[in-house]
């Protein structure tokens, strides 16, 4: 009679055959030390490979299957459209191009840098509406996990279905974090879903909550700031941070109240925060009490020869000047009230200073004579007041005009300090200074000035950029001498510029006072700024769905 076997149980071996441990002695001794049972000699390792597939064959058909794992919840729907086709294929090579190897010896060749072209495509294709093709998800979001300068636009892009896909893979993770998790936000029109946004901000993950502060500040800043409000009593010393940051979005006189509360906090970094987010206000209480110290130390020396501006720093940082979040110790190799002067006139609103300085204009005033060796602490300080109040009026006067050269400049020499200033300014505006100081003083300082105009580049500066690099190729220089301007150039150039491009991108008869090979590098140059050029024309038209689109 056949034995029977409890469900479940191993598998027991038929006549002759070793048990599966016994098996797996052999094969690690060798079956010269310890063959299996009932063979000796030559046959020994065979009978073990023999046997080994038996209880194999035993052991699978032994098994029983395991619960049904319970499968992932539906892919929620995208409405958006789908991309036209030409466009898809275009997303297919750029996500396929976007780790391509160096060519060999350091040259980039005359082909376009597809991974640099990547976050303008994703932008372009945000801007439009469309949704990512779905086959195409997995490496998005591969590209967004390698380069974090993708995320925003590749998550966007992604949409619901991207970040339903990034729960199924750990990798992916990142998608879920910050802006990734407002996938899961409850439906924000006027409003309506106040308990779902309620029960978020109470229980959801602290991204969740971060995605959903920012996005109801949006959408409504005071129910903004009335759902921080709430909690903000109970809330982690760092957490209050990264919410009150949240704040400079839709910042206003009625966000005052709030953070003036905010400045007695027992987080010295939660004070800090608040006293600047006030100071950006020129209204507020906080701007007046700094005005009015700030008065106290920076005035008009009438009795000079000529009028000159006169400074006495604070002799000491009180409690009130701490409270408004003047921070007390100055960092490594400052002085303290170099520091503390600094910071007064940071957070003074610079409307108090024309009346302070007898109704001049913010030009007169920055171009005054500073006493006592003052004029670089005290322009700087104006500069960053200038930056954090967005006030055009006294970046201009700060900036001063582009041919003066920025040594003699009436404000600041600083091309970091210049760039935050320019960025105050309308973008047409920024492109006429920085064209301006292009033609005066070319390219070598010109990188930092360039990355804060708006792209595409306006045709006056776009001008006197290409100007600027064929004078450069003309005086016998290497164009890696100005790479990174070449970079900038291939991704924010009006693709109009080609036409212009190819008559540079020739090559033409080195003379013999010039860099051996330089022209030919040059050539190389023009001709994969042309090629970057007509493949950002045909994106836009791909995009565009527009006849000539070409793959």
């Amino acid at each position: 009679m056949p034995t029977t076997q409890a469900p479940g149980a191993a598998p027991r071996s038929g006549p002759g055959d070793a048990g599966w441990e016994e098996l797996v002695t052999s094969a690690l001794l060798g079956t010269d030390r310890r063959p299996p049972s009932g063979t000796r000699g030559a046959t020994a390792a065979g009978a073990l490979l023999d046997a080994a597939a038996r209880q194999t064959l035993r052991r699978r058909a032994g098994l029983r299957p395991g619960p049904a794992a319970v499968p992932p919840e539906p892919a929620p729907d995208d409405p958006r459209p789908e991309l036209p086709a030409a466009a898809r294929r275009r997303l297919g090579l750029l996500l396929a191009g976007r780790a391509a190897p160096a060519p060999a010896g350091g040259r980039r060749g005359t082909a376009p840098d597809l991974a640099e072209l990547l976050p303008q495509w994703l932008t372009l294709a945000g801007e439009r509406g469309y949704k990512a093709p779905y086959a195409a998800l997995p490496a998005l979001l591969d590209a967004a996990r390698a380069r974090t300068d993708l995320r925003p636009q590749a998550l966007a892009l992604a949409g619901p279905r991207g970040l339903w896909l990034a729960r199924l893979n750990p990798e992916w993770r990142f998608a879920l974090r910050g802006g990734g998790a407002g996938g899961a936000l409850p439906d924000l029109g006027d409003l309506k879903d106040a308990e779902a946004v309620r029960e978020l901000w109470e229980e959801g993950l602290f991204a969740e909550r971060v995605a959903l502060l920012g996005a109801v500040r949006a959408k409504d800043p005071a129910a903004g700031r009335a759902l921080l409000a709430s909690t903000w009593a109970g809330e982690r010393a760092e957490d209050r941070l990264m919410f009150l940051d949240s704040l400079r979005a839709g910042l206003s006189a009625a966000d005052e109240e709030f953070l003036e509360a905010a400045l007695a906090d027992r987080s010295r970094n939660v004070r800090a925060t608040a006293a600047e987010l006030l100071s950006a206000l020129p209204g507020s209480a906080l701007a007046a009490r700094m005005a009015g110290r700030a008065a106290t130390c920076v005035g008009l020396d009438r009795t000079a020869a000529v009028p000159t501006v006169v400074v006495e720093a604070p002799h000491e940082c009180d409690e009130e000047m701490r409270r408004d979040g003047v921070v007390a110790v100055p960092p490594s190799g400052r002085g303290e009230r170099s520091w503390w002067l600094g910071q007064l006139v940071e957070a003074a609103p610079l409307s108090c200073w024309p009346a302070r300085f007898g109704g001049r204009t913010p030009e007169e005033v920055v171009a005054l004579p500073v006493a006592d060796d003052w004029q670089a602490e005290l322009h700087a300080a104006w500069c960053r007041a200038a930056v954090r109040q967005r006030d055009p009026a006294w970046s201009r006067a700060l900036l001063g005009a582009p041919a003066v050269p920025p040594a003699t400049g009436p404000g600041t020499s600083s091309l970091a300090e210049r760039a935050q200033l320019l960025a105050t300014l309308d973008p047409e505006e920024r492109a006429r200074w920085v064209a301006a100081f292009v033609a005066a003083h070319g390219l070598s300082e010109a990188f930092q000035l360039l990355g804060v105009c708006g792209v595409p580049w306006a045709e006056p500066l776009g001008e006197a950029v290409i100007d600027a690099l064929d004078t450069a190729r003309d005086a016998g220089s290497y164009p890696w001498s100005f790479s990174g301007v070449m970079g900038l150039a291939e991704r924010c150039l009006s693709p109009t510029a080609a036409r212009r491009l190819e008559s540079l991108a020739a090559a033409v008869p080195e003379a013999e006072d010039t860099s051996p090979g330089a022209g030919a590098y040059w050539s190389e140059a023009f001709q994969r700024l042309v090629a970057t050029l007509d493949l950002r024309a045909r994106m836009r038209a791909e995009l565009d769905g527009t006849p000539a689109a070409a793959a």
